[in-house]
């Protein structure tokens, strides 16, 4: 690692959208601490996808387990001494589990989507203090958007997936206030759209792959110092909350 290389932790990193930003991240010389709930198939992945010009590291984390978030953050401090990009990719979706009634459902998916990724944020939050350049991404959904699900013409009108749309915009409104409450340290907050996307968790469906995802999470994590924070957007526009 090079003294003034960035440091980037991703959640979820281990597979689909998440795995293509840390790649993403990697190739543009960043230091990507890959942020795996099973430590040992990380750090298969990590060694796997580095490169000499592309520096991965698989870490142990789990959301919705304080303590890896805890160590991990003593980890970085120790080890680094700071963390510059936090992308909050980690999510589930539950809404075509027939299986679990509505309360496991929801439960389940604010506990990974909501209250971990608060959790890590808050966890993060001293070591990104530490950095010129704090950036933290939040990887959200169209499909929390009140004002377009509002619209009768709107592409994704018909979609129903309650405690998916529900943890997404509760995501947003994480990301709107921490931009308020980070605003005057110099770290930047945002939420990203990344599309619908072939993945495990869409079971492939869709003709989007994880690398062109992750191009706008890769875009927001690396803003300049005059980019915009408490926004909302995709890779074509900015989106309405």
């Amino acid at each position: 690692m090079t003294q003034n290389q960035p440091i980037a932790l991703v959640s979820g990193a281990t597979r689909g959208i998440g795995l293509a930003i840390a790649q993403g991240l990697a190739s543009k010389g960043v230091k990507v601490l890959l942020g795996a709930r099973n430590l040992q198939s990380g750090q298969k992945i990590a060694t796997e996808i580095s490169t000499p010009n592309a520096q991965v590291e698989a870490v142990e984390l789990d959301t919705t387990n304080q303590a890896t978030i805890d160590n991990l953050a003593v980890l970085i401090s120790q080890k680094y001494g700071h963390l510059d990009i936090l992308v909050n990719n980690a999510g589930i979706s539950l809404d075509f589990y027939p299986d679990l009634s509505v309360r496991e459902k929801l439960s389940r998916t604010l506990a990974t989507n909501v209250v971990g990724t608060a959790a890590l944020t808050d966890t993060m939050i001293p070591l990104l203090e530490k950095s010129a350049h704090g950036r933290i991404v939040n990887v959200s959904s169209v499909l929390a958007s009140f004002t377009s699900r509002g619209q009768t013409d709107w592409i994704y009108k018909d979609v129903a997936m309650p405690t998916y749309q529900a943890s997404k915009a509760a995501l947003n409104s994480l990301t709107l206030s921490y931009a308020k409450l980070l605003a005057d340290k110099n770290i930047k907050v945002n939420a990203i759209c990344p599309g619908l996307t072939a993945t495990d968790a869409t079971n492939h469906y869709g003709d989007r792959t994880p690398d062109q995802a992750a191009k706008i999470a890769i875009t927001y994590a690396l803003l300049e110092d005059d980019g915009p924070t408490g926004t909302f957007a995709n890779e074509d526009s900015a989106l309405s909350w």
